[in-house]
This record gives C-alpha cells, structure tokens and sequence, in this order.
C-alpha cells in the first residue's frame, strides 16, 4: 500500500513538472522522430485532399505541398540515418527478386 502512495506521488510530481516546461526534456532524436511523425501524417491526408478535391488547380496545389513534404521527410529520414537514430536494413537481392516475380504476374493478370 505505501509502495502504490509513493508511486502516486511520483506520478503527480512528473505530470506537474511536464505542464511547467521542467519535466519534459526533449532530444535531436525525439525531436527529428516526431517531425518525421508529422510528415507522414500530413501526407497522408494531403493525399485524402488530393483525391477529393473536386477543383483541377486547388488539386495541382495540394500536389505541389505533397511533393515539398515528401522533400523534408527525405531530408529528415536522411539525417536520422546520418546520426545512426534511423536503421535501414539493407535488402536481400533475392529477396526483391522473389518480390519482383511475385507482383510482376499479378498486374498482368488484372488487366486481362
């Protein structure tokens, strides 16, 4: 029972501290991990605008924004790697042969 209070207590004084700007230190990693984040979630609804934006030139703007976000979120993931916070396996050839082979037939076979 003193073990919960104590943790109780804990857990009120780091949720204090984190509304006063003392509690929460953030790091280059957290940081570059959460505008990553945010690039991919803006995209993704980019992409949603994209495809019912019913005015030819509002959908070529949101084309344009699509294209500079998938510029910073290269850049981004680009600078993880650099920094070693973003490892990307290298594929196995045989494996992106096997993939290759894979989905090579089936978009033959939909347009038959």
């Amino acid at each position: 029972m003193a073990q919960k209070i104590i943790n109780q207590q804990q857990q009120d004084k780091e949720s204090k501290e984190g509304f006063n700007g003392k509690g929460l230190q953030f790091t280059d990693r957290d940081a570059l991990q959460i505008a990553l984040n945010e690039c991919k979630h803006i995209a993704q609804s980019l992409n949603t605008y994209i495809l019912e934006a019913t005015n030819d030139q509002l959908r070529r703007d949101y084309m344009t924004v699509l294209g500079d976000i998938y510029s910073q979120q290269k850049e981004i993931s680009d600078m993880m790697q650099q920094k070693g916070y973003y490892n990307v396996k290298t594929a196995d050839p045989r494996a992106i042969a096997q993939a290759q082979n894979k989905f090579s037939g089936q978009g033959q076979e939909t347009l038959q």
